[in-house]
C-alpha cells in the first residue's frame, strides 16, 4: 500500500513552473526540479511519471493562469479598453521581467523535443481560445475575432520581449496604447 501524498500537488507544480521559467525548459534538470519543489525523486516520478510529465503540468498551470488574467482584464470592458489593459499588463508587469514562459520555451524546443513542443502548442491554443472568446464577448458584432486574437497574441509576445530587453517603459506604454487602438479600428 502506498503512502498518502505529503505535499500539495499544485504547490509543487507552481514551483516547477518557476524553475522551468528561470532555468529554461531544456536546461532545468530533474535535480533542479527536486531542489525547487522540495520533492523526493520517488515523489516526482510517482506523481508526474517523468520530468516531461512535470513540465506538462507546469505549462498547463501557466496556461490556466494566463487564461484567468485574460478573463479578468476583459471583464466588463469594451474591446478597446480590454486590449489596452491586456497590452499594458504585457508591457509593464510582464511576469516579473521574465517574459512569457511559452515564448521562451518555443525558442528552446527543437527536434527531437517533440513532446515539449506539443505541450507548448496546446498551451498556446488554450490561451488563444480564451482570448478569442473574450474578444467575441466584448465585441460580438465583429466577424474577425480569430484574426484579432492572433494579432493580439503577437502584440503581447512582442511587448513582453521588448520589456525583457529593457526597452524604456514610456516607449512600451506608447506602443501598447497605439497597437490596441489600431487593432480595434
Amino acid at each position: 500500500m502506498s503512502r498518502p501524498r505529503s505535499f500539495d500537488l499544485q504547490t509543487a507544480v507552481d514551483a516547477a513552473m518557476q524553475a522551468f521559467w528561470s532555468g529554461g525548459v531544456n536546461c532545468t534538470s530533474v535535480d533542479d526540479l527536486l531542489q525547487a519543489t522540495g520533492l523526493s525523486r520517488s515523489s516526482l516520478y510517482n506523481s508526474f511519471g517523468s520530468r516531461e510529465g512535470l513540465l506538462e503540468a507546469a505549462i498547463e498551470s501557466y496556461a490556466q493562469q494566463q487564461a484567468a488574467t485574460i478573463r479578468k482584464l476583459f471583464a466588463g470592458k469594451s474591446l478597446e479598453e480590454a486590449l489596452i489593459a491586456l497590452f499594458l499588463e504585457a508591457a509593464t508587469t510582464n511576469l516579473e521581467g521574465r517574459g512569457c514562459l511559452l515564448v521562451n520555451a518555443v525558442g528552446e524546443l527543437h527536434p527531437p523535443q517533440v513532446q515539449g513542443k506539443a505541450v507548448v502548442q496546446e498551451a498556446f491554443a488554450k490561451i488563444a481560445a480564451t482570448l478569442e472568446s473574450a474578444i467575441h464577448q466584448a465585441a460580438p458584432q465583429r466577424q474577425d475575432a480569430a484574426q484579432l486574437c492572433i494579432a493580439a497574441m503577437a502584440v503581447i509576445a512582442g511587448l513582453r520581449t521588448l520589456q525583457r530587453a529593457e526597452l524604456p517603459l514610456a516607449l512600451r506604454l506608447q506602443a501598447a496604447q497605439k497597437l490596441a487602438e489600431g487593432l480595434t479600428r
